[in-house]
């Protein structure tokens, strides 16, 4: 299972998230392989865009690894996320009977 987190905050919280972002680097996720963080500018402030990898029979177990982590970004003033399980397209596909 592969989990998307987008967070978002305003510009002015950005040194905060930095800060806070080196304490959840630092934490154990044992059943979460990140395979990548991507940022972008907005009008109102920063949106974030960060893809996991749950390990295999590990699912709910990641996604509580998932929200721990993003759970300490909280007390920035702004900052908000949420999580999404997300397929890739030969997987979705395949609910409505199509294969590649």
């Amino acid at each position: 299972m592969m989990y998307m987190v987008t967070e978002t905050w305003p510009s002015k919280s950005s040194a905060e998230v930095g800060e806070k972002s080196r304490e959840v680097l630092q934490m154990s996720q044992p059943h979460v392989k990140r395979l990548g963080t991507y940022l972008t500018p907005g009008g109102d402030g920063i949106k974030g865009y960060a893809l996991f990898e749950a390990e295999k029979g590990h699912d709910e177990e990641a996604f509580k690894e998932i929200i721990a982590a993003f759970s300490h970004y909280l007390t920035v003033d702004g900052f908000k996320f949420t999580v999404e399980p997300v397929l890739p397209p030969e997987e979705a596909l395949g609910f409505i009977g199509i294969n590649l």
